[in-house]
């Protein structure tokens, strides 16, 4: 117990923005690998806030964007610990050069551009793979390659409505619902870095790379691939009628004491409907006739929420959903961000993880849902200021002398500050 982390000795060159290609490489860095972002300093990673949140207070600790508002955006952050940064401006030959050399020194390069960008860089797997055979390149592009779609760009809501996820939600009106903006990135970001490892695991074997693509509209269509399923074999397509399901009666979230404070409650069979009944003070709700069996339950399922809301709304969510659950009916509250960051329980199981940020200061940040007990790996980095690691990087992995490093900054090739900052 308590070896190196599964992927100590794996390099990887993180090319990428936003959430999904960060999720990618996150996942690879809490795994142990040695994970380099090269950032743009003419197009900034848009989580860093510069130029669409900057002035955001909500963004900052403190509410308080400070004087390099892109070195402590909290999204950024979350995203991007156990990383190093240097940054590079891909315009300039020198710059795409040592951008090469990077790559070439690295065991994996993954991406989140559209399609075709990455070959026009000269990082492309085509100009890699010749170099050194056994590179990993993996893409991520919202459509993937080779069809009528390949040119476009999206994000995640667009990829969401494009999944067909978006007629899955609502309340039976007809009106398709969003889940969010961002539902799609960490999809498409576990599926590239399970793909990394499988490719990971054929070069160990053949000793051969290759190039991978995480079409992320694909790798989304597996959430609803029941539903997918359904219809190709019968035709049938869901309908969606707000939290209400076809085997559970009643099966939705209730008002409790507070604020926009909620309990999910579910019931399946009659037994656990004649318990609920009892629990909420309304026992001859159990043999009345318009709820005794599930059929009847489910056609009258609306006019249950006036019972059931007129006992939850007199509790916390928490002391609601405990009393259901202990009596073998399936509840929980409806947490929120403020529940999660302040649980005990996740807290305690080491879900947190303080870590001091040299700008942004000293904050708990989740870490991943996953644990290896002989080959741990964990968060245990702030995520890096924007070009935080230029000089460390190009000396460790080039070989590059510190005056040769400060020529290529003077020259703009290598940079420390975002261009709408620096105003250049």
């Amino acid at each position: 117990m308590g070896g190196p982390p599964p992927l100590h000795g794996v390099r990887v060159l993180d090319l990428t923005t936003a959430w999904s290609g960060p999720m990618a490489t996150r996942c690879l860095a809490f795994l142990g690998a040695d994970v380099i972002r090269v950032e743009n300093p003419s197009r900034i990673d848009s989580w860093r806030g510069i130029g669409r949140g900057a002035g955001d207070p909500a963004s900052y600790p403190d509410g308080d964007p400070g004087p390099r508002p892109y070195n402590r955006n909290y999204r950024f952050n979350a995203v991007n610990t156990d990383k190093r940064s240097i940054a590079l401006d891909l315009r300039r030959p020198q710059g795409r050069e040592i951008a090469l050399r990077l790559a070439l020194r690295c065991d994996v390069v993954v991406a989140n551009f559209s399609d075709g960008v990455l070959d026009r860089l000269g990082l492309g797997y085509a100009e890699l793979s010749l170099r050194r055979p056994d590179i990993i390149v993996v893409e991520m592009p919202a459509y993937g390659a080779g069809g009528t779609l390949t040119s476009y760009l999206a994000m995640g809501n667009t990829m969401e409505a494009m999944a067909g996820m978006t007629v899955l939600m609502g309340y039976g009106d007809g009106v398709p619902r969003m889940t969010g903006t961002f539902y799609l990135d960490p999809m498409g970001g576990l599926h590239a870095a399970a793909a990394v490892l499988t490719a990971l695991a054929h070069r160990r074997r053949t000793g051969r790379g290759q190039h991978v693509e995480v079409a992320q509209r694909e790798a989304a269509l597996h959430w609803a691939g029941e539903l997918l399923l359904q219809h190709i074999e019968n035709g049938e397509t869901f309908e969606p009628d707000g939290n209400m399901v076809p085997d559970a009666a009643p099966h939705d979230a209730y008002a409790c004491l507070g604020e926009d404070e909620w309990v999910a409650i579910a019931v399946f069979t009659d037994g656990q409907w004649r318990t609920l009944c009892e629990v909420i003070g309304e026992p001859g709700l159990a043999s009345d006739p318009r709820f005794a069996t599930f059929p009847e339950r489910w056609r009258n399922r609306e006019v249950l929420r006036a019972p059931v809301t007129g006992w939850t709304s007199r509790l916390p969510k928490a002391e609601a959903a405990s009393i259901l659950q202990a009596c073998g009916v399936a509840a929980a509250p409806v947490d929120h961000g403020g529940d999660i960051a302040n649980s005990s329980y996740l807290h305690e199981r080491g879900f947190f993880a303080p870590l001091q940020h040299r700008e942004a200061g000293t904050h708990a940040y989740a870490t991943l849902g996953f644990r290896l007990r002989d080959t741990p790996g964990g968060t245990f980095t702030a995520a890096p200021c924007f070009g935080q690691h230029n000089e460390e990087v190009l000396a460790e992995l080039l070989g590059l002398e510190p005056e040769r490093v400060a020529e290529l900054e003077r020259a703009g090739v290598v940079v420390s500050a975002p261009e709408e900052v620096a105003g250049t």
